[in-house]
């Protein structure tokens, strides 16, 4: 009877603490919560989050439809801290004509507690901005009101597709904490999804199978589940972190049904390459265009290499066509528009170059990729809708240049990141496919020179220079061409000191940048009765690991080849001599894929200081992350040494 009357008080407590994950049934408990169990620091974290995906077919017009119903909560512990994307919610919908989809019921409310009274402040129709991206996409969004440190947001909306192939990612890990996640997908059992899962957690799967209500078929429930799931950690050199979390996606492989007309969508890359060499959009573009033979004429006609020609093609489309920012593996305008107009998609502008190339007599081939900020292929899981851009490439004595005329400050085998994905999927004409690296081939290089006067008091005055190419330069530029002030404000918060005469140079072949400034009577060294002793790197100095975990399961991606060297000239002060000097240091790390290099000396009055840091790869494979940290702990303990100068 105890064991009986125990087990019933404990399914009663149960019941009562049990979170309410309906919406509006936010609680004080979670209006008073002052911190995550799960991340005691976090700014805040998601209470709940689910998406219920419904494919089900009209009785209206018998056409199959996804509805997508979305609701969560959030907890904010520190809302000056909490990125902006969880104060606010924001839908997008692919809405290219009308055969779109459609938000409906888009609400959000926020909690407060005010005496210990909940208040709710609900988000009001006239708070909610619709947005037109592009042609294709459009968004709604709102920003929660009233919100303050330990707020609860809660959201829900519901969009209809017509589209029911790619069903959408969801993300069941986030920079916060999340308590609970989950997302169903209901689908009839005559539609084949395959499921392309992401991220190192695994949640719950339940499977089920019923009826579905007044048709001959039966819905299939696949529901995934995931509680307390650790915070996205931070890492260094990861291009898209989406690629690290938790995630899934369900794309359709099949539609077999009685009275409807088959579809097998499931292929291989094989296919894809010769479906894309058949499409108007793709490998049509490529035929024809006689329009394009005088000017490639008029480019090339002083040109005698394969090499030459290239680079006077890719100069010119890239100079005299302009990207309209819109991703995409398929033409819009078309190349004979986009020769007019002078500016168009991805593709209208980077198959335009490869079709200039090709009336060059070169070797030319479009490449098909995901960018960045689609996420990485997966390989073993052929997908047309995986891509989302094209670039060239052209073979000239077995080696591959790849380009991307779209970014005006890129060059030949020097891409800017969103291209750098890993690997890319050239189309042959005969709609063969060579899967390709997309890297970085040439070596960046940014070279730091200071000119330093020392004083008898410790304080240092004198000139910075730093001079980037390559990599470096390009995405400093694409970022000055963004938001110029906002670039510069960036780069300056890197100085803790007052600058003077800041200034940014292009050199004159444009191949680099050169920043420059001047400093005075910033303190430096400590005095220690007849001693000084000041570090030479100053504030160049490395003092943290960038790598903070132990192992990690994705590759390093640096953008680039990278050489970074300093030159340090410190003017020994007055009245004072050296007693002693850092030591000299030299490490490579396995392979010799990194290496780095730490001399010092006196001479002429001065001490001289020269460091060389080399990366030999624009990405790495993950079982060099411990390498690589141990490396850099050996650049930090070299760079940790101290001059010691001793009064005469």
């Amino acid at each position: 009877m105890k064991t009986k009357f125990t087990l019933l008080f404990l399914l009663i407590i149960t019941a009562v603490s049990a979170q309410d994950y309906r919406y509006g049934k936010v609680s004080k408990e979670e209006l008073s919560k002052e911190k995550s169990n799960i991340d005691p620091e976090a700014a805040g974290e998601i209470l709940y989050e689910k998406a219920y995906m419904k494919l089900e077919i009209s009785e209206v017009d018998g056409k199959f439809y996804l509805t997508k119903e979305v609701e969560g909560r959030i907890k904010v512990y520190d809302k000056d801290n909490l990125a902006d994307k969880f104060l606010q919610q924001e839908v997008a919908m692919y809405a290219p004509n009308s055969t779109r989809e459609k938000l409906l019921n888009f609400r959000g409310s926020t909690y407060n507690l005010d005496n210990g009274k909940i208040v709710e402040t609900k988000v009001r129709n006239s708070d909610i901005f619709k947005e037109r991206k592009n042609k294709y996409w459009e968004t709604e969004k709102f920003a929660f009101p009233a919100v303050q440190n330990g707020s609860v947001l809660e959201y829900k909306y519901t969009v209809t597709s017509p589209y029911t192939r790619d069903i959408g990612r969801w993300y069941f890990q986030q920079e916060i904490p999340v308590l609970r996640s989950e997302y169903t997908f209901q689908r009839p059992d005559f539609f084949v999804y395959s499921t392309d899962e992401r991220g190192e957690l695994r949640g719950r799967v339940n499977t089920s199978t019923k009826k579905a209500h007044g048709w001959n078929f039966d819905n299939l429930y696949t529901e995934h589940i995931f509680e307390n799931v650790k915070p996205l950690r931070k890492e260094p050199f990861v291009f898209n972190p989406n690629n690290l979390k938790s995630s899934v996606r369900y794309e359709l492989m099949k539609f077999e049904h009685p009275g409807f007309i088959s579809e097998n969508y499931a292929t291989t890359w094989a296919q894809i390459g010769k479906d894309l060499m058949n499409d108007s959009k793709f490998g049509g573009q490529l035929k024809g265009n006689a329009f394009l033979d005088e000017t490639v004429n008029n480019i090339t006609s002083a040109m005698s290499t394969p090499a030459e020609k290239m680079q006077a093609i890719f100069q010119y489309v890239k100079s005299n066509y302009t990207w309209n920012n819109f991703y995409s593996f398929t033409t819009d305008s078309g190349i004979r528009t986009t020769f007019k107009d002078k500016t168009g998609n991805a593709a209208d502008i980077n198959l335009m170059l490869v079709s200039m190339l090709q009336k060059a007599g070169l070797n030319a081939d479009p490449v098909a990729l995901s960018t960045v900020q689609n996420l990485m292929v997966n390989y073993t899981f052929p997908s047309v809708t995986s891509l989302d851009f094209v670039i060239a490439c052209v073979e000239i004595n077995n080696g591959l240049y790849l380009m991307d005329a779209t970014e005006k400050y890129s060059n030949i085998n020097m891409l800017p990141l969103r291209d750098l994905n890993h690997r890319g999927f050239r189309i042959m004409s005969n709609g063969n496919v060579q899967e390709i690296q997309l890297t970085n081939n040439s070596l960046s290089t940014t070279k730091e020179l200071l000119n330093i006067s020392l004083s008898p008091d410790g304080k240092i005055s004198g000139t910075y220079t730093d001079t980037r190419d390559q990599y470096f330069a390009m995405t400093d530029r694409m970022s000055q061409l963004e938001d110029p002030k906002g670039f510069e404000e960036s780069y300056l918060d890197n100085y803790t000191f007052d600058i003077e005469n800041f200034k940014i140079d292009e050199s004159q072949d444009k191949s680099s940048l050169r920043y420059s400034f001047k400093f005075s009577d910033v303190q430096a060294a400590d005095i220690v009765g007849n001693k000084m002793i000041i570090n030479p790197l100053l504030f160049t100095q490395l003092k943290e690991n960038s790598f903070k975990h132990d192992t990690r399961n994705y590759p390093l991606e640096f953008g680039t080849a990278i050489s970074k060297s300093k030159i340090i000239k410190i003017k020994i002060p007055e009245g004072y001599k050296v007693e002693s000097l850092p030591t000299e240091k030299q490490f490579v790390v396995d392979g010799n894929v990194a290496g780095y290099v730490y001399k010092i000396e006196e001479k002429d009055g001065h001490i001289l200081l020269t460091s060389l840091y080399e990366i030999a790869y624009s990405f790495l494979p993950a079982n060099y992350y411990k390498l690589m940290k141990d490396f850099e702990n050996k650049q930090i303990n070299a760079e940790n040494q101290d001059i010691v100068f001793v009064k005469l």
